[in-house]
Order: C-alpha cells, then structure tokens, then sequence
C-alpha cells in the first residue's frame, strides 16, 4: 500500500517540526512508497521508497502558486497513492478532501492542538478517520476521532547517566542549582508570565535556580509579547536567572534535556504538548498546568494555570523527590514512536 503525506516542513533542523523526519522514516518501514508534500522542505536523509515534495514556499513561491501546485501535484502523483494521511494542518484537508474523495483515496486527519476552528469542523466531515494524542487535543465530540497516543522517539529522547550530578540514575539536586527548562515558541498562550512571577518568589527565598528559556517569537505580536516580559525580568532584577537561547533544532534539544534537572510546562492551550513528553523520556522531573497532563502525572507535579505561588512551591517540593525513572516508563508504555506508526498504519490499512 502506498501514502500521501501532508505536512508543513520536511526539515531536519527545524526545532517544530524536525521530529517529523523520524516519524517518515517509521512509516517508510509501514508501506511500499511515501509521497510527502509540504510547504517546504530542507536538509534531511530518508529511505528510497520517501520522496519529498515542495509546494514551493521555500522557493519563494506565494500562496495561489503553492495552492496550484498542491492540486497539480495530487492529481499528477494519483497512482503514487492509495489513502491521504494529513498531517496537523486542516486546511489541507478541506483542499483536497472532495478532490482524493473523487479519487477514491482514503482520508485521515491527524490533529493534536486545543484550538477549533471552521476548517477544523470541514475538516473533520471530509476526512474519514480524526487520529490524535489525546482526548484534550482534539476539542469536538466525533464518532471519527481515535485517540492513539503521540510519538516519542525514545531512542533519541534518553537520560545521560554520565551528568555529574547523577548518582546510581537519580539527580542529587542539593550539589547545586535547580536547573530548569521551557521549550516553546514565545507567545502570549505559553504563560510565561507565571514562570517569572513564581522566579521572583524564588529569588526572594533565596533558592539557587537558573532558567533556559528555547523558542523564539514566530509573529509580530509574539514579539510585542517578548519584550514584555523580558522588561518584567529586568524589572524584578531577574537577568542572571534567566538564558534565552532562541530556535534550537530538534536534534539538538536533547542535550538541553539531559543538562536541565526540571522542566516547566505552562501551555494555556490544554492538549499534550510534545515537548513535555520529550522531556519526560529524558528521565527529567515535569511540572505541568496543562489539562492533558492531569490525567497522568501524580497531582505533585501539577500546578494551576496562573498560580505563580503554587509554582514556586512545586519547584521546591520537586527538589526533594526525583520522578524521571517513573515518568520515562509511561512515555516508553504510552507514547513510543514505533507504537504510534504501528496503530496510525494499521487505521490506515483497514
């Protein structure tokens, strides 16, 4: 059986999407041939039976260009394909929906975000199959959604027992200072704010702590959001507690993980965030205010979306137990890469 693959970016250094590329590689090992479109593409090295296909966003190509080269590419490729598999963008979806239907291509829609939106909705009448991680990350009730888990490459994901604050697997955080991490773009729905407010808390206390902040602000509002809350450190005097690293490639957060102690998770948006789970099979403690992760983490490493003082107080309390061992076994049960590619091409055999 042969798959069209829809995706934004098919780029090995690209710190959202570089995941993507191991995910190709473990559905090349599922089916005869892979066709995968994309916006753009960049540096990556995949199996023969992958081949790669830009719609010309990285060429400089404008919208109505790479809308005509989507409905060229899908008609011309018509027998590279027997079923559609569309990766987090609805909109594709709502494209060619009618278009693979007339076709006769079976069509599956993977979401995992808390937004609904109309394209959403079409989206969802068009495809015959919803997958997502989780029950939070796909908003609307549908008798087509299969909730499947999300795909961790565990291999890549792993701790370094080499740390020298490790001792027999288990940080000894006392050695030194708390060292935490947030992964994400900069933007107003990733509640930085709080994290700051709970660093003061801590400052004051006279915790020894120190904050990599990884993502950078994609939109001009994200920016304006930056500023602001960069001005709030500065404000409260934060600046030597806080690193702002920018963009980072996929690859290349994994040593972020295994250097950082505890990872800070502060999504507004409530679904399951990759990255917290990323940071879990790494052997890090979590602390998390998102809805999903309520429904597996212990209520210790849960704190309320906006309570700074409770984050400050979980912060502390994480210092005196290490989790990772615990939580890298639910992620190796429960969100495995190989598993997820396993269920997501037996749905799309059926």
């Amino acid at each position: 059986m042969n798959l069209l693959i829809t995706t934004q970016k098919v780029d090995k250094n690209d710190q959202l999407l570089g995941f993507f590329i191991e995910w190709l590689r473990e559905f090349a090992q599922k089916f005869e041939k892979i066709t995968v479109l994309c916006l753009e593409k960049g540096e990556f090295e995949l199996p023969e039976n992958v081949k790669v296909l830009s719609l010309g966003k990285d060429r400089g190509s404008g919208k109505l260009r790479q809308l005509s080269a989507f409905y060229f590419l899908i008609y011309t490729h018509r027998n590279d394909y027997d079923a559609v598999f569309v990766h987090m963008n609805p909109i594709w979806m709502v494209l060619g929906g009618i278009c693979w239907k007339m076709l006769g291509k079976k069509k599956f829609l993977w979401y995992t975000s808390g937004g609904v939106t109309l394209k959403l909705k079409i989206a969802e009448k068009l495809a015959d199959k919803v997958l997502t991680a989780s029950p939070e990350s796909f908003r609307f009730k549908s008798k087509k959604v299969v909730v499947t888990g999300h795909g961790i490459d565990t291999g890549l994901f792993q701790p370094d027992f080499s740390r020298s604050n490790l001792k027999d697997g288990v940080p000894r955080f006392d050695l030194g200072e708390i060292k935490i991490l947030s992964v994400g773009r900069i933007a107003p729905v990733k509640n930085y704010e709080t994290l700051i407010e709970a660093a003061k808390i801590l400052k004051d206390e006279g915790v020894n702590f120190a904050i990599t902040m990884i993502g950078e602000a994609p939109l001009e509002k994200d920016k304006e959001y930056e500023k602001k809350i960069k001005l709030l450190i500065t404000d409260y005097q934060l600046q030597n507690f806080f690193n702002f690293v920018g963009k980072v490639s996929h690859k290349e957060l994994l040593k972020y993980y295994q250097l950082h102690d505890l990872f800070v998770h502060l999504s507004k948006t409530g679904s399951l965030d990759k990255t917290l789970l990323e940071a879990m099979a790494c052997g890090m403690s979590v602390l998390s205010s998102s809805d999903a992760a309520r429904y597996f983490l212990p209520p210790e490493l849960i704190f309320n979306e906006s309570d700074f003082t409770g984050l400050a107080e979980k912060i502390k309390l994480v210092n005196t137990k290490f989790y990772g061992q615990e939580l890298r076994k639910y992620i190796l049960e429960n969100h495995n890469l190989g598993n997820l590619i396993n269920k997501i091409s037996e749905i799309v055999k059926l």
